[in-house]
């Protein structure tokens, strides 16, 4: 794929680490998909809890047949109810609104004990996200 223009969108990224695929020395592609960033955020308690997560472009090719569930009301954000089995995946679908086609997603990785501040982060992560107006 040539040139790729991505509409601008917002996310509040208070409570995580943001940084370029290079910058965690991953490449520009994960599964044939362009990477745009590295998200990472710990709880630090009893224990040290980390969740991890990446921000990838996907080609859409039937919304409809997807299982997904609204964030928040109005939000851009659905959570993929399909987890492919992965132990402490959670995926994320931001349909582009000036593309059919077009989305970001979202992937993080959790360490299923004690998890809820984490879960609690990735919620507020997904319901913050904004297309920005054209």
């Amino acid at each position: 794929m040539s040139d790729l223009v991505l509409p601008a969108f917002e996310l509040d990224c208070r409570e995580w680490l943001v940084v370029s695929p290079a910058e965690a020395g991953l490449p520009d592609e994960a599964e044939g998909a362009p990477l745009l960033a590295v998200l990472s955020t710990v709880v630090i308690d009893d224990d040290i809890r980390e969740a991890s997560g990446a921000l990838t472009v996907g080609l859409l090719d039937d919304r409809d047949g997807l299982d997904v569930q609204p964030i928040a009301p109005g939000s851009a954000a659905h959570r993929l109810m399909d987890d492919d089995g992965l132990p402490g995946a959670r995926r994320y679908l931001m349909p582009s609104p000036r593309h059919d086609s077009l989305a970001l997603v979202a992937e993080f990785l959790v360490a299923e004990e004690g998890a809820e501040e984490l879960e609690r982060r990735i919620d507020a992560l997904m319901a913050s996200f904004r297309w920005q107006a054209a």
